[in-house]
């Protein structure tokens, strides 16, 4: 009879573990990482790059750069984005109108649409986006949200028409409606499946958001000179990238989602939408934020937000204040640090939102 190797109990003592306090090697792979960051230095960072650089020369090569490691689809036209309307209600001055359209082929995005009641003429028009673990219900202000993500909702009560709509895999798009870990939810594996397929998950949501941009074009409400995005988390992530790709966007806001990769996505678990390959290489996170310039931005973090560490928002803001500076737009950044965690304040951004996008 031979024994279970997991009765080998004398062979597991003399075999014990290695003490790695006491070691110079480690057995895990963050310390290579963080040496290998040390090491090789971002190739297209906006303090590393030439001075003789004309700012706009840069922005285009970091906004083309980003195009190619999304893998960009480009959305369906209009005639085929096939319009459909769910349902409308009222209440506190606002228009609800639910609906789905298609900017990619066969998969329908669900939306809310929130119109003021007392408009005159034509007003800018928001997109408004969830994070992770939300939906279009809590943007749209009738579902409780845990950071306070309400902005679709209370932009409109602005005098702003806003659309929020829920992601790819999130909402009512989540095939799987228990909330399990990250990774075993749509949100999760979906990312890794279209990877593995040649495309990226932030590219396929940016050709969504661009369909609802076609579509917000359309509507007699909305000027369409005065169009904006706004979102809290993987929303944040979505509306950074977006503003990246289309031009027509005239004003970002993001919450709970600033700093730095290093102090982010590098730092914990995140979920697998957040990783472009190869893009880390190339730029940080602030290099992105800062590429935006003059287009007026607005972010707002937490202190204590453990998703996205306090760190990186210091060293993030004043690279991102130098080149709004450098180029004569300081007015056009506001950074709203407030001493809560992974959660939306609008206090100071919708000030900031109101002013610039009318």
């Amino acid at each position: 009879m031979i024994m279970s190797p997991f009765k080998l109990r004398s062979v597991k003592k003399a075999l014990k573990k290695i003490d790695l306090s006491e070691k110079d090697a480690n057995y895990f792979l963050l310390p290579f990482i963080e040496n290998w960051n040390k090491e090789n230095p971002t190739k297209l960072g906006y303090l590393s790059k030439s001075s003789e650089l004309p700012f706009k020369e840069w922005k285009d090569q970091v906004h083309g750069l980003v195009g190619k490691k999304l893998k960009l689809i480009e959305p369906l036209p209009l005639d085929e984005q096939d319009f459909e309307l769910h349902g409308k209600a009222e209440a506190n001055g606002i228009k609800f109108i639910k609906f789905s359209l298609m900017a990619l082929p066969g998969v329908r995005i669900p939306a809310i649409m929130c119109i003021p009641e007392k408009i005159s003429g034509r007003v800018p028009g928001m997109i408004t986006i969830h994070g992770h673990g939300q939906s279009l219900a809590n943007t749209a202000g009738f579902k409780r949200s845990k950071s306070k993500e309400y902005f679709g909702y209370e932009l409109a009560k602005k005098g702003i028409v806003t659309i929020s709509p829920d992601w790819l895999g999130s909402g009512e798009r989540e095939k799987f409606r228990k909330k399990f870990l990250l990774f075993f939810q749509d949100e999760g594996y979906l990312s890794n499946w279209v990877r593995f397929l040649g495309l990226d998950m932030i590219g396929l949501r940016v050709a969504e958001m661009q369909g609802l941009i076609n579509y917000l074009e359309t509507r007699d409400e909305i000027n369409p000179d005065r169009i904006g995005i706004m979102g809290h988390s993987g929303g944040g992530t979505l509306s950074l990238f977006t503003t990246i790709i289309d031009e027509r966007i005239k004003l970002c806001a993001t919450s709970g989602y600033f700093g730095s990769w290093k102090h982010s996505i590098l730092a914990k678990f995140h979920c697998g939408c957040n990783y472009i390959p190869d893009l880390g290489t190339f730029v940080e996170m602030y290099d992105l934020y800062a590429s935006l310039a003059p287009t007026p931005l607005a972010i707002t973090i937490g202190q204590k937000d453990k998703i996205f560490r306090y760190e990186g928002t210091q060293r993030a803001i004043p690279i991102i204040q130098q080149a709004y500076k450098g180029i004569g737009a300081s007015e056009n950044f506001l950074s709203d640090v407030h001493p809560k965690g992974h959660l939306f304040r609008g206090d100071n951004i919708y000030p900031f939102i109101l002013k610039h996008i009318f």
